[in-house]
Parts: structure tokens; C-alpha cells; sequence
């Protein structure tokens, strides 16, 4: 039996817009490739996740985080991390989304896999969802802002599952947080797959694959949920 497929948004569908984010540092004087600019980004992930191991709460923002790693001087970060604030609030910067994306997602609703959306979001989501051509492959859109619970908050998860009519076992969550999104899923008793672009996450228990792409082969070659590398924060 297929499982239901339930997925993360951001980092795992859509992406932070890394040309438009050069240009508005650009405008600051600092110049940094797009390629550097997703690196640092992916990165700012993978640091997050290595505070939430440590139980820490110490936690730059994204920007700030992204721009020291970027080597932009500690006086101009607060000056450009306000203006890509502004510019995320007229229209979000993480609007990205990659012909892979649409490919994978219409071969797996071909194959007859539903899909549906859980996201810490902004109440947003499902619009970029809706202008990067995506939403037409999805049968659900969980925005937490718009939900009440944010994960690893079981409760989000329990309202997808009962708004859809499933059983934990017979869903599969992919995301690319593990302290968020494999650590909520398997609070809810949901199975979970990692996403780790930059293998940056060698020696961490359960399952990981490089992105959506990877999934329709990796579905293949691991149908039983009950694996224990579904559940490494169970």
C-alpha cells in the first residue's frame, strides 16, 4: 500500500529566492554568489539543528546568521537584514521553486501518491505554493500560523491526520529540519525522511536523501514504514 505523503514546505518544495537576495545585498555593497548564498542557507539549517541536539535557544536569525557566515561587517548586518525583512514582507522571499520540483511531484500523483502540505508557515504558504505552480498537486495546505500548533507540536500533525481521515502508520513526513520536522512526525507516530542537500547531517540516525527527486526511488526501495530508520526520534 502507497503511503499518504505528507510534506514540508520551505527547504523542501519552495526555497529562498537566492537571486533576489544577492541583489538586495548588493545593494549594500556586499556581493555573493547565489550558489554561496544557498550553501549558507542550507547551512543555517543544519546550525539550527545542532542547537535544538544541545537543547539551546541561543538562535540568530536567518539573515543576521547567513550574512555574518557571509562575512558582511557586524555594523551593515542590522541595516540589510531590516531591508530583506521589508522586501519578505511585500512579497516573500521564499518563493523559489525548481522544474525538479514540479517533475518529481507530478510523477509520484501519477504513480497514485497523495500529497499534502505541513508547514511552519505565515499564513502564506499556500498562496506561494499556488503562484510556484505546485498547489495543483497538493490535496491539503497545513499552515501552522493558520492551524494554531507549529512543529515538532504533535498537534499540528494530529489535525492534518484527522482533517484527512488517516492513520499515523499509514503516512510518510518528508522535511528538511530534523528537530522539527522528523522529530514532530515521529512524536505523532508518523514515519519521517530527512533532507540533507549538503551532507551535512553523516552519522545522524534515520534516513536521509539529498531532496524530493530522491524520493519516488527511495519509496521503491523502502516500502515497509515500520523501518526502524523512519523513527529515529520516536
Amino acid at each position: 500500500m502507497q503511503p499518504y505523503l505528507l510534506l514540508d514546505a520551505g527547504g523542501t518544495v519552495l526555497f529562498p529566492n537566492a537571486r533576489v537576495i544577492r541583489q538586495i545585498i548588493l545593494e549594500h555593497g556586499y556581493d555573493l554568489t547565489e550558489d554561496r548564498l544557498q550553501l549558507l542557507m542550507t547551512r543555517f539549517i543544519r546550525y539550527i539543528d545542532g542547537l535544538l541536539k544541545d537543547d539551546g535557544n541561543q538562535v540568530r536569525g536567518f539573515y543576521a546568521w547567513v550574512l555574518e557566515q557571509a562575512g558582511v561587517e557586524p555594523e551593515a548586518i542590522p541595516a540589510v537584514t531590516t531591508h530583506l525583512h521589508e522586501v519578505d514582507a511585500r512579497a516573500s522571499l521564499w518563493d523559489l521553486t525548481y522544474p525538479w520540483v514540479h517533475e518529481v511531484l507530478a510523477r509520484l500523483t501519477g504513480q497514485g501518491y497523495r500529497i499534502s502540505i505541513i508547514s511552519n508557515a505565515t499564513g502564506r504558504v499556500e498562496a506561494g505554493l499556488g503562484d510556484a505552480g505546485l498547489r495543483q498537486y497538493l490535496e491539503k495546505v497545513f499552515d501552522s500560523h493558520i492551524v494554531g500548533y507549529e512543529k515538532p507540536d504533535a498537534r499540528l500533525f494530529q489535525h492534518a491526520l484527522s482533517t484527512l481521515g488517516l492513520r499515523p502508520e499509514e503516512c510518510l513526513f518528508v522535511g528538511d529540519v530534523y528537530y522539527v520536522d522528523v522529530l514532530g512526525a515521529n512524536r505523532s507516530g508518523i514515519a519521517a525522511v530527512h533532507l540533507d542537500p549538503y551532507g551535512l547531517y553523516a552519522g545522524w540516525a534515520g534516513y536521509h536523501i539529498p531532496n524530493v527527486a530522491a524520493l519516488p526511488g527511495f519509496l521503491a526501495e523502502h516500502p515497509d514504514l515500520t523501518e526502524k530508520g523512519f523513527f529515529p526520534l520516536a
